[in-house]
């Protein structure tokens, strides 16, 4: 074993325990009257005992009947709640550290309580893991934002508290900081300030099986009730994924702030961070008439609502424009415009806003086929509703039985440009939708700026009338300009009104982009081997997009656009408005993780665009790249920006691709298969693989035979939803075993061909079933 190795082990193994310094559960009074207490509680969320340090005010123990605000603070990598690892990097409690900025100093001049949370995340049967929180590499089932609500439970319960989300913060440091704006994403409705002291902006998070690339910067809509304060220093080597994150959230965030320190990677203005929080408590945000919510695990709690979902892959939740009178939900394996989860079943239940025991209408239009459908539903003997619905993109309407409209906009399109530029005038078109049950006449619509830097040069519309589940298209052209370089993404807000005198109002955004220069050093991955750039520094040679390998843009093909720079090729991010490329319910982004160069978090994301079978001949797409390239700084990486023209020529010759397959617990197989034309026939042969199947003491009573099915998207029987792109079977009359699997694929062209799937699946026993 090298002597690095026997560091990390020793350092691990004292981080592990407690200081000897502190007695559990016995305080010890400061100097400055500051009471300091190292306590637990036990958790069911982990099965054991949890550790933090608590920070009591002087005079706490003097008036039993006084409550106080509290700020739950989370440490960094490497740290415990009572420890510290690195000089400086963690010193932040008592006496002189933190150059006197710290925690003692700060309670001993205020009303509040301090806890530091344990991010401890590992049994001692596991190997060590020095990462806190079950981020970064997600390892375990142990998920802290559950585990979160308890001790807030145990503090409320054990502590003079002010029991309440307006008087509760939460901060942290490094890895810290990456939990504190996660949570306060993810816990809106328990906690109403945030303040991270040089976070991460993106780590891999959520469940075990299924984890996402989460990033703050996609968050933006969860904080509308947040008060968001971030400090980073200027020397800090996560600074470059601050700024990233900024041109996010310093738009998207109108009450967001940003301080930078003369400092590194450290608590820097503490103090300052804290009276933030204070302030925060004193005067707390007002809640949203309608709220917006993204979640990443399958079943949450937000607001008093609780939504429930089958979904077993990695992806997002999105809940927008919330109140009594309805809500909008679809389910996406990425943001902000991954491809929608309509095979996933969803259940809503409302708050219990309702009357009790009464009867509501419901509409739901389906966006994605714009099916609509009216029903009724009883609300329960608490006053809630419970709807079912499944992935897709949805517009609920829920009214009493009184008729009235009830109006929202379905989506916009960029004209004229094949994506929104900074600096120019963008033109944009609008749909609505009516969702309630009456119609609404001579509708009015007005757009007006949420954002700095926004002009609104022509701000209305028109629509004669909207019979209920009706949309059309607004009459008119708005136009608007975004004069703030860069910045990604600029809010807005579009009000409807009718001759009724009803109103409508929502919020929307546009991703801009800052003017570029035209990438000519680029060629057309469809198919071919390259050696390509892979995390940051390092190279691998692989097959790239999926075509005849031609190096040119032909229908059907799913190509990834790679730029040339000292003889390496480098993955792009390629997007456009362009309206032949992504047919369907297509929507695919790779992430590159940089975390073994710059030991971040971060990912350059680079997409794979694929081309409609029905693109024209000599048609010329205009693609917006990004790429990165490492920078001469510790921990930098150069965000590169260009136009790059692709022209389609040929005809398509391109087999359907499968994405991914898998089975579930009662033996459904499912394919995600997509193609540039309509997938036709899909034919999966299951083989058995007699060496996966060798199990210690597992004798099997038959060795099956080879079988096949045919996988549909028909949305009968085994399969859930029409023409989703997911194909389904249901396997019956088959012993347990291991099968490799070998697709047999057509599409609508009569383009035909064979996939062998990467591994094997394992199929539990049918023959009874």
């Amino acid at each position: 074993m090298n002597l690095s190795k026997i560091f990390i082990i020793v350092i691990a193994m004292l981080l592990l325990q407690p200081s000897s310094t502190w007695s559990q559960t016995q305080g010890h009074l400061l100097d400055s009257g500051v009471e300091v207490i190292d306590d637990y509680h036990y958790s069911k969320a982990f099965s054991n005992n949890r550790n933090f340090r608590v920070f009591l005010p002087p005079g706490y123990r003097k008036d039993p009947e006084k409550r106080y605000p509290v700020i739950y603070f989370f440490h960094g990598w490497a740290q415990r709640y009572f420890g510290s690892m690195g000089g400086g990097y963690s010193n932040y409690d008592f006496g002189d550290e933190n150059n006197g900025d710290n925690m003692e100093k700060f309670v001993s001049e205020n009303d509040v309580i301090i806890v530091k949370v344990d991010g401890l995340n590992q049994f001692k049967v596991e190997r060590i893991n020095l990462s806190p929180y079950n981020v970064s590499l997600v390892s375990t089932f142990r998920q802290f934002p559950e585990y979160f609500k308890e001790l807030i439970g145990y503090i409320d319960n054990h502590y003079q508290t002010v029991p309440d989300r307006s008087h509760r913060g939460i901060s942290g440091l490094s890895m810290g900081g990456f939990m504190t704006f996660w949570l306060a994403a993810k816990l809106p409705d328990w906690v109403s300030a945030a303040g991270n002291f040089c976070g991460s902006s993106e780590f891999s998070a959520g469940p075990l099986d299924f984890p996402v690339r989460y990033a703050h910067a996609d968050m933006y809509d969860n904080f509308k009730a947040i008060s968001m304060r971030m400090h980073n220093g200027d020397s800090d080597r996560l600074r470059f994924y601050h700024e990233d994150m900024n041109r996010y959230l310093l738009n998207a965030v109108p009450h967001y702030q940003f301080k930078q320190y003369e400092a590194s990677h450290i608590t820097c203005g503490m103090g300052d961070m804290f009276a933030f929080m204070m302030k925060a408590f004193k005067t707390p945000l007002p809640l949203p008439e309608k709220w917006d919510y993204i979640d990443i695990y399958p079943y949450f709690e937000v607001w008093d609502y609780k939504v429930e979902t089958s979904r077993n892959r990695s992806g997002y939740t999105i809940l927008e424009n919330v109140n009594q009178d309805g809500f909008n939900l679809a389910v996406r394996n990425f943001l902000p415009d991954g491809e929608l989860m309509p095979n996933v079943d969803v259940q809503v239940l409302t708050a219990p806003i309702y009357e009790r025991n009464t009867e509501y209408k419901v509409s739901d239009t389906d966006l994605r086929t714009m099916e609509s459908r009216q029903y009724s539903v009883q609300s329960d003997g608490s006053g809630r509703l419970k709807l079912v619905l499944n992935g897709s993109a949805h517009q609920v309407g829920i009214a009493a039985m009184q008729d009235n409209p009830n109006l929202s906009m379905t989506g916009f399109k960029i004209e004229k440009m094949d994506w929104a530029e900074s600096g120019q005038v963008v033109e944009l078109s609008m749909k609505v939708l009516n969702k309630g049950f009456a119609t609404s006449e001579n509708i009015i619509t007005e757009i007006s700026a949420i954002s700095e830097g926004l002009d609104i040069i022509s701000a209305q519309g028109k629509i004669n009338a909207l019979v209920p589940l009706e949309e059309k298209k607004v009459n008119g052209v708005f136009k608007v300009r975004n004069n703030r370089l860069g910045y990604d993404i600029a809010k807005f807000q579009v009000e409807f009104t009718d001759d009724s005198g009803a109103s409508w109002q929502e919020e929307f955004e546009i991703l801009f982009k800052d003017p570029v220069d035209e990438i000519t050093n680029f060629v057309v991955a469809d198919g071919k081997e390259f050696t390509i750039v892979k995390e940051a520094v390092d190279s691998a040679n692989m097959v790239v997009g999926v075509g005849n390998g031609d190096g040119i843009a032909n229908p059907g093909e799913t190509i990834v656009i790679l730029v040339e720079e000292e003889g390496k090729y480098i993955r792009t991010h390629a997007y456009t408005n362009n309206e032949y490329i992504n047919p369907g319910n297509v929507s695919i982004r790779i992430a590159d993780p940089w975390q073994e160069y710059d030991h971040i978090g971060g990912t350059a994301k680079y997409t794979m665009p694929v081309l409609d079978a029905k693109t024209p001949e000599g048609e010329e797409i205009p693609f917006y790249v990004e790429y990165w390239t490492p920078g001469p700084i510790s921990g930098q990486h150069i965000v590169h920006k260009g136009k790059i023209n692709i022209q389609v020529e040929g005809k398509d010759k391109t087999l359907p691709e499968v994405e991914w397959v898998q089975v579930l617990n009662d033996d459904l197989i499912e394919a995600r298969i997509y193609d540039g034309a309509e997938v036709g026939k899909v034919m999966l042969t299951l083989i058995p693989n007699e060496e996966k199947s060798t199990l210690k003491h597992v004798n099997w009573d038959v060795i099956p035979s080879t079988f096949s099915i045919e996988l549909k998207d028909d949305g009968l029987g085994a399969d859930a939803v029409k023409g989703d792109g997911v194909f389904s079977a249901r396997i019956s009359g088959k012993p347990t075993y291991f099968y490799d699997l070998s697709f047999e694929l057509r599409d609508a062209l009569g383009n035909k061909g064979t996939h062998q799937a990467g591994e094997p699946v394992f199929l539990k026993e049918t023959r009874w079933r």
